[in-house]
């Protein structure tokens, strides 16, 4: 399914007196992504989810401003609210205040897959409130919860103050937890390590199409990835490794002609906050690039069920399928390096719901032939594991 921050259906109340056809138009919610939003374990054994809704708008499409008094974000088992959070006063000044500063920053267009492209906020629309006059709405960004045991849906409730009326806007949006239906193995063989997955002190969870991805990488003597002082990706343990596809499927996209930069490396005696300023002017140039400059030589698999896999930073040169290749499990794809926007060699591995690796939404995966030796029972894979794969 392609990604798209289409509204679901909202419904419109007057908390005094009636509401007409005309009120019931003025008032949108969008949520982005539109469809769902999707769970990942906190701890599996105890039923712990986490749950991180990454964007939503109230749009004003009326010509009276509507003055946004306060947002409830509603978690419901069945028909029932479990937990509510209600955003509101100086919280939710804070909370206008941003969407402004975001738009304004040209952020919106720079990492657009983060915010399904103009779906959720279309052209025209200028972000603004807690009051909205006509074309303008609020933005309410990356809002997580924790909690135990099963949700079915989250449901947002607005207040609002239009013509004189309260009016109540709401939509619900499906909770689904569980992992991808494609039957899917570790896209390496051997001992690897997990430097970056779907928990939430990490970037990806925070990222709408890698919310559930894994940054992969090994380790070697004194548990660094690298030889020496890692100035050559020849350094790293990872480099160089084959990469398999996960799963069967017919290859989507292949890309084989990004180069490699040695000076995303961090240089020796680097401190990091000179890493992060000298990184951030080449991540802005490889964003203006595209999916190739972010993802560099990457490999995307359709699994044909609407799930599709993604391989990312692989070695320039080394792409072994093309696209409408028919791969199984276990099929070598490329070899592992450190193309696109990387900052030492490793494997980028994601599945989401389109085959474009930025515009699409994350979903979380359960490999088959992995063993996990420090953890206490079987479980998805969390940032720092190290797995086994067979």
């Amino acid at each position: 399914m392609k990604l798209a921050a289409l509204a679901l259906l909202a419904t419109v109340s007057a908390l005094a007196g009636p509401v007409s056809a005309q009120d019931a138009d003025k008032l949108e919610i969008r949520f982005c992504p539109a469809a769902q939003v999707r769970t990942f374990p906190l701890e599996s054994a105890r039923e712990v989810q986490s749950l991180l809704l990454q964007n939503a708008a109230v749009i004003n499409h009326g010509v009276a401003p509507a003055e946004i008094t306060d947002v409830t974000l509603e978690l419901l088992r069945g028909a029932s609210p479990v937990d509510s959070r209600r955003i509101a006063g100086a919280d939710l000044n804070v909370l206008a205040a941003s969407g402004p500063q975001i738009q304004k920053s040209g952020m919106m267009k720079a990492v657009a897959f983060q915010f399904c492209g103009t779906a959720l906020v279309a052209d025209g629309i200028t972000l603004a409130g807690p009051k909205l006059a006509a074309n303008q709405g609020l933005l309410i960004t990356q809002q997580p919860f924790a909690y135990k045991g099963k949700r079915d849906a989250l449901r947002m409730r607005v207040h609002a103050r239009v013509d004189g009326r309260d009016v109540e806007v709401t939509a619900t949006l499906q909770i689904v937890s569980g992992v991808a239906k494609t039957k899917l193995n570790f896209p390496l063989h051997g001992v690897w390590f997990v430097g970056v997955g779907p928990t939430m002190h990490t970037a990806h969870r925070w990222a709408l199409p890698e919310e559930f991805a894994y940054d992969i990488a090994r380790l070697g003597d004194g548990g660094l990835s690298h030889r020496a002082d890692g100035e050559r990706f020849e350094d790293y343990y990872a480099y160089g490794a084959e990469v398999l596809a996960a799963g069967d499927g017919i290859v989507a996209a292949a890309v084989n002609d990004q180069p490699e930069n040695v000076a995303s490396l961090r240089r020796r005696d680097e401190t990091a906050e000179a890493y992060l300023a000298r990184l951030q002017g080449m991540q802005d140039a490889l964003l203006m690039k595209g999916t190739a400059g972010i993802a560099g030589n990457h490999v995307v698999i359709d699994h044909g069920n609407g799930e599709y896999s993604l391989y990312a930073h692989l070695k320039p040169g080394s792409v072994l399928v093309r696209s409408g290749s028919r791969v199984t499990a276990g099929t070598p794809i490329g070899k592992l390096g450190s193309s696109g926007n990387s900052t030492e060699p490793h494997l980028h591995f994601q599945v989401c719901d389109a085959a474009d690796p930025l515009m699409c939404a994350g979903i979380p995966m359960q490999f088959q032939n992995v063993a996990l030796p420090f953890a206490d029972y079987l479980r998805p894979v969390q940032s720092g594991d190290v797995i086994v794969a067979r």
